[in-house]
């Protein structure tokens, strides 16, 4: 600023860490000590025209977080107050005047994760959208930050006067740049109306997607009302309770272990097949992972009677009903069969049951694993790791008719007994099939285009690059 001609005594500083205070007022401009966040009061909203920022990402397992958790969520609570970036962004809103411009480039995470949905609802209640570019995801890497960066331009329009104005705003959305010698001339701009963004579940911030997949979402009934996920069970302490099952691939792991460890009561447990049918174990679901249709039971989980009383097991959760288990850390949705009497873990597996008879679980496997359903899951309402139920429930969903829905079915059968026997089994013919039979049902009803099934053949499918 000095460099732009800009005059001391019209620069004012302000950081919450008092280190800068010697660097700053070195060049004869003033600094104070302040907490952007918590310094907050309406007294100090719509005062400036622009504000340009990097705001720091700290989640709420952060020191920051926990010593202002109160505090924060005072300000906060309404909207998120877990995730400083989004604080940041809520606050910077309030602070500018009507007409005034905001620019931060930050993680791409609020675009879609359903726990930033009132972050999204404030943004499209109180600006326009100039324009969403998605950085190269290495831009930060060589400081050692694994996020994925999103620059945001907004303009602050709020109120009810100026709703059709946000609406009708024309934003320039340009997906992931792979240089940085792209920002001036990306190769592909997408140009939405902001109402659009009021079609997807959780007000999702999608960056590229087909006029007739949002129809499909718009119109399509959700699949919450034939497949119901449930939050499973803690442990408390996985390596106390939890042993592996022989012959998996966790035993290997385990046995490995074992050989370092000299301590009897420290190694690792691993019990026969023939003990998992016994009343003292039940057959535990706690992984990730990409695998589909089939994995066989690597863990077990301690049910004797001393042990019960530690877990935390939540009610009316279906545990050992037969079902289906969608992993909860995975790069692309994969779901698998869930024998009877198992329980599922917290955190990397969720268990869903069919809660309508007219379609199988075998049919839900087929559709959740095909290759649109992994586009409307992961390339839609979710693009990080993480799956969660609301995302699964809010997919869109179209009732098969029997042809349709015995024709998946039967090919998924032979996967499943197929990966029983092998499960290095090479399956790719089969989900071809799948994922044409699916994609041609769905296309009759809202006219995809061939594009479309090209994207998911090259991005989405199993076979794909």
């Amino acid at each position: 600023m000095l460099g732009a001609g800009v005059k001391k005594e019209n620069i004012s500083t302000y950081d919450i860490n008092p280190e800068y205070n010697e660097i700053i007022e070195n060049y004869g401009v003033s600094f104070k000590i302040q907490d952007y966040l918590l310094s907050i009061s309406p007294a100090l909203f719509n005062q400036f025209d622009i504000i340009i920022g990097n705001p720091p990402y700290l989640n709420k397992a952060s020191a920051y977080v926990r010593k202002n958790k109160m505090k924060l969520r005072k300000i906060y609570g309404k909207i998120n107050s877990h995730e400083t970036y989004a604080m940041f962004i809520v606050n910077s809103i309030w602070r500018l005047k009507e007409g005034g411009k905001l620019g931060f480039i930050t993680s791409d995470s609020f675009l879609t994760l359903s726990t930033h949905k009132k972050l999204r609802k404030f943004i499209l209640e109180n600006c326009i959208i100039n324009e969403i570019l998605l950085s190269p995801k290495y831009l930060f890497s060589n400081q050692n930050v694994s996020t994925s960066p999103a620059i945001i331009l907004l303009t602050k329009y709020s109120g009810e006067k100026n709703r059709n104005v946000r609406e009708n705003n024309l934003m320039r959305i340009i997906p992931r740049l792979s240089s940085e010698d792209d920002y001036k001339t990306p190769n592909h701009v997408n140009e939405i109306k902001q109402i659009k963004y009021n079609s997807l579940p959780f007000n999702i911030f999608f960056i590229d997607v087909e006029d007739e997949v949002i129809k499909l979402f718009e119109n399509a009934t959700r699949l919450e009302k034939y497949v119901k996920g449930f939050i499973g069970m803690h442990t408390h302490d996985n390596r106390k309770y939890i042993v592996a099952v022989e012959g998996t691939e966790l035993a290997k792991i385990f046995q490995k272990r074992n050989k370092k460890i000299e301590d009897v009561n420290k190694k690792y447990i691993i019990i026969s097949k023939k003990d998992l049918e016994s009343n003292i174990w039940k057959a535990y679901l706690k992984r990730g992972g990409a695998d589909l249709y089939y994995r066989p039971i690597m863990e077990a989980l301690d049910w004797g009677p001393k042990s019960i009383p530690i877990y935390d097991i939540p009610n009316n959760v279906p545990f050992e009903k037969e079902g289906i288990v969608i992993s909860g850390i995975s790069s692309r949705l994969a779901a698998r069969y869930m024998q009877k009497g198992c329980y599922w873990d917290s955190n990397k597996a969720i268990g869903f049951i069919i809660i309508d008879d007219s379609i199988s679980i075998e049919y839900a496997l087929g559709l959740l694993n095909s290759s649109l359903y992994n586009y409307l899951a992961k390339g839609i309402i979710n693009n990080t790791n993480s799956i969660q139920i609301t995302g699964i429930h809010a997919l869109p969903f179209i009732p098969p008719n029997q042809k349709i829905r015995e024709e998946v079915e039967n090919l998924v059968k032979i996967i499943i007994e197929k990966k029983k026997k092998n499960l290095t089994y090479d399956y790719k013919h089969e989900q071809r099939t799948i994922d044409d039979i699916i994609f041609n049902f769905y296309s009759k009803h809202f006219n995809f285009p061939i594009t479309l099934k090209k994207k998911l053949d090259d991005k989405f499918s199993v076979y794909g690059n």
